[in-house]
């Protein structure tokens, strides 16, 4: 059944700087949002710790900074907050296909539809608490509340933030549509009593939603001052009205958003298109000179990538993080670019902040930083593993997991030039039949190899060494004469190279042989003049 559920924000431009800040430090700040011309300046928004100390929205900057000497401002951005709520979108991608992010008078929101996802993560309460501690996470608090139409649960919401209704996000519970705690209605009867007949239909919405304020439908204010002027105030006074009449004299436009609203008619949604590609920022509380402090506001990000990446079912294969340092020098510095590769997609926010983690232990920062930039630069389909009903008859898929997280990890330590990795090369020259590549998911595209011979050492060396002989005919000696146990393998090849300086072709008889100490080695005779002997490896 198609249910919505609904996340309204009412400070989302202090949310993002609030968000800055470590959790435990926030409370003890003064935080205000500002916004107005310099000479005009006001506060728009403040947090609990500046409400304490008197500043309150409307109040300007000035008589703000006498009552609280160390609060800490910052100018209203509305394009961050556009940017905030398309990052937002993206992450809930992972709960729902249909998104709309909202904007009313009261501030920022999100509606999704999460009837089609329920039994997917144990129901509509598992489901609305999962967001809401997900969203916690993120450094964001919500009041939240469902509805069985997407402009109800948009209005549930919006009254929870303004407390005119209990059951906020932030309090770990959510607001149903059908809920105990929404107002009495001027239609009788009342939500708790709704709530014990545990019903979820359309036809309950003028009950819940009738003693709502009318100023919360969004109106504009000559429409609600000529309904205030009237006697009406609650959303269940207006229902009561016939309909052709409010038509005639407030418009069939406000009759239609009645009508969206309790479910009468259609409300169709515009429908969410994800970005192909992921990029998410965060400005830092201040310079920053120890990249080891830059740990905190990444993992938010990569917890938005994580979302991100669930919504694709994919994970990710390379990332780029860019930490923008300080333009107030006087010379610009360019971004720091601290890039990670994966060896097998990974999407788990924990797991990338601890490979981050050991990247970031190597950086030293040439300027202050002031902003963090997370791009995803390459992902891959993530196919999880299939459940068995039977117990595992080995852990080699969890011991190869272990590898390939110990080879990640080695690799955010020592960066490319310490961990690599071999790749075999169609070239039938011993020396050149493999390559030295950095760690990476991607396979080598190369035409089809040709077998392996049975006879190939574990060990070749990087040049052969040449041993010593009587003459042309007799065994070379190493640690003692030879003895020949199987061979001769010919290898002539390399003429392709002949234009290549230091690519010589190579025309060679190779032999398996042992010595008096029982070492087998791999040897091999030039077939071309004086017929020099070689060693070039050693088998296990």
């Amino acid at each position: 059944m198609t249910h919505w559920f609904a996340l309204a924000m009412p400070d989302l431009p202090l949310q993002l700087v609030q968000r800055r800040f470590d959790a435990a430090l926030e409370p003890t700040l003064a935080i205000a949002v500002i916004e107005g011309p310099a000479q005009r300046t006001r506060i728009a928004f403040g947090n609990a710790r500046a409400r304490t100390l008197g500043v309150m929205p409307g109040m300007k900057l000035a008589a703000a900074q006498a009552l609280a000497r160390d609060l800490i401002t910052s100018a209203r951005d509305e394009a961050r907050e556009q940017a905030a709520m398309q990052e937002l979108s993206c992450w809930a991608y992972q709960f729902s296909p249909a998104i709309v992010a909202f904007r009313r008078s009261h501030g920022w929101g999100l509606v999704m539809e999460t009837g089609a996802s329920e039994r997917l993560f144990g129901g509509r309460q598992a489901l609305h608490q999962r967001i809401a501690d997900a969203l916690r996470l993120l450094g964001y608090h919500a009041a939240g509340a469902s509805a069985a139409t997407p402009a109800a649960a948009q209005l549930l919401a919006t009254a929870c933030a303004a407390d005119l209704i209990t059951g906020s996000v932030d309090k770990g519970d959510t607001t149903d549509g059908t809920a105990d705690n929404a107002p009495d209605s001027a239609a009788g009867g009342t939500a708790a009593d709704h709530a014990s007949r545990n019903r979820t239909g359309r036809e309950d919405l003028a009950r819940i939603l009738g003693g709502l304020p009318l100023t919360l439908l969004g109106w504009d204010d000559g429409v609600n001052s000529r309904l205030h002027a009237l006697g009406l105030s609650t959303i269940a006074q207006v229902l009561a009205l016939p309909r052709d009449a409010f038509a005639r004299r407030f418009g069939a436009a406000r009759l239609i958003d009645l009508d969206r609203l309790l479910g009468r008619i259609a409300d169709p949604q515009p429908p969410f298109a994800p970005p192909s590609r992921f990029s998410a920022r965060m400005e830092l509380p201040a310079d920053t000179e120890d990249a080891g402090r830059l740990q905190v506001p990444l993992e938010r990000l990569l917890l938005l990538l994580e979302g991100f990446l669930r919504g694709h079912n994919a994970g990710a294969t390379a990332l780029q993080l860019r930490i923008l340092h300080s333009a107030r020098r006087a010379q610009v510095m360019e971004p720091s670019v601290v890039p990670l590769a994966l060896a097998a997609p990974e999407r788990n926010a924990r797991r990338l902040s601890q490979l981050y983690a050991e990247r970031l232990a190597r950086v030293q920062l040439r300027a202050p930083a002031v902003l963090l930039e997370l791009q995803l630069e390459r992902m891959a389909l993530l196919v999880p593993e299939s459940a068995s009903f039977l117990p595992p008859v080995s852990q080699a898929g969890v011991a190869g997991a272990d590898i390939l997280h110990l080879a990640e990890t080695l690799h955010a330590r020592l960066g490319s030039e310490g961990v690599f990795q071999l790749q075999a090369a169609s070239d039938h020259r011993p020396e050149r039949a493999y390559r030295i590549v950095p760690l990476s998911p991607e396979p080598l595209r190369t035409a089809a190899l040709p077998p392996a011979p049975a006879q190939r050492p574990v060990l070749i060396l990087p040049r052969p060494q040449r041993l010593a002989s009587r003459d042309d005919t007799a065994l070379p000696s190493f640690h003692g004469p030879l003895s020949i146990i199987a061979g001769p393998e010919r290898i002539e090849a390399g003429w392709w190279d002949l234009a290549r300086p230091g690519q010589a072709t190579v025309h060679r008889d190779y032999f398996v042989a042992r010595n008096p100490r029982g070492q087998t080695v791999w040897v091999y005779r030039e077939l071309m003049a004086p017929h020099h002997w070689f060693l070039h490896g050693f088998f296990a």
